[in-house]
């Protein structure tokens, strides 16, 4: 008869084979992890600091483990601190105010061995989105960083989109909607990308700008999941019993040839404090035919 410490560890690895997922067959598209994250520009006055938080949010990020990272709200310095911090990953952004570094930016981080990046791109939400600018209502320049992507892994095509939308100009977010959403899935040589589009919106469910992207044929990934996990809201104003009253304003939407598998908003803190003003938003998608 078998000891029974020898009886345990033979269970417990047959209950680990029998719930892990079966490995992708070669060619097979392979899953991959999104996480758009509004980090919160550095304010000396709040409570915690940019640099109490930023050693937790690197932690939080590395353990979450994204393909893809979307970041608002981000000076050219918290970039670069997250990037020391994140070896793994190349990134793309530009600041919302010139063009170059300064100013906030909605840089788009994605993993360098799995990804090969062809084209990346900035626009601005405005009549003149080529250049520097602020459009319409907005309290602020906004700005689209949109990057063409090649999976190593299987070849799969990605548009990658990151933005955030103004948090005054009521205008200005539905414009913006209609520029994000309206930009043609790239294409190369023939093969359309799948688009996944992320953010921070400043704007719910049952809106104008909400229901122009999915107008657009994207579709909300939170919805689109089977399976999902964490509060409705996304903003938390720096306390982590708030959720927004329950709105999400933070997004990931994704495209025609994907499909979601897992979706979760994080509540992650460290001392009973949050990490940010804003929960992130995780999705684990996946290709399939179109």
């Amino acid at each position: 008869m078998l000891p029974a410490r020898l009886l345990t560890l033979l269970f417990a690895a047959a209950v680990a084979v029998l719930t892990a997922a079966p490995p992708a067959a070669a060619g097979d598209p392979a899953p991959f992890r999104v996480m758009s994250y509004n980090i919160r520009v550095d304010v000396p006055t709040d409570n915690p600091t940019w640099t109490e938080r930023r050693p937790h949010m690197a932690n939080q990020i590395a353990f979450y483990d994204p393909d893809l990272l979307g970041v608002q709200e981000a000076h050219s310095a918290m970039v670069g601190y997250l990037a020391g911090r994140l070896p793994g990953y190349d990134r793309y952004g530009l600041g919302r105010d010139d063009g170059g570094p300064v100013g906030e930016t909605t840089t788009l981080f994605w993993k360098r061995d799995r990804y090969e990046r062809i084209r990346a791109e900035t626009f601005w939400c405005s009549p003149t989105p080529d250049r520097p600018s602020k459009g319409w209502d907005a309290a602020y320049p906004r700005t689209i960083t949109r990057l063409l992507l090649r999976d190593r892994r299987d070849g799969v095509l990605l548009d990658v989109r990151n933005t955030h939308f103004d948090h005054v100009g009521v205008v200005a977010r539905e414009q913006c909607a209609e520029l994000v959403s309206g930009l043609a899935p790239a294409e190369v040589d023939g093969e359309t990308a799948r688009i996944v589009l992320m953010g921070d919106f400043n704007t719910g469910p049952d809106t104008a700008p909400y229901r122009r992207i999915l107008a657009a044929g994207l579709r909300d990934a939170r919805s689109a999941s089977p399976v999902t996990f964490g509060p409705a809201g996304t903003f938390n104003a720096f306390d982590i019993a708030r959720d927004n009253e329950g709105v999400a304003i933070d997004h990931v939407f994704i495209g025609p040839g994907l499909a979601v598998r897992r979706f979760a908003v994080p509540t992650d803190s460290f001392g009973g404090r949050v990490i940010s003003d804003h929960f992130p938003v995780v999705a684990d998608v996946v290709p399939v035919a179109r």
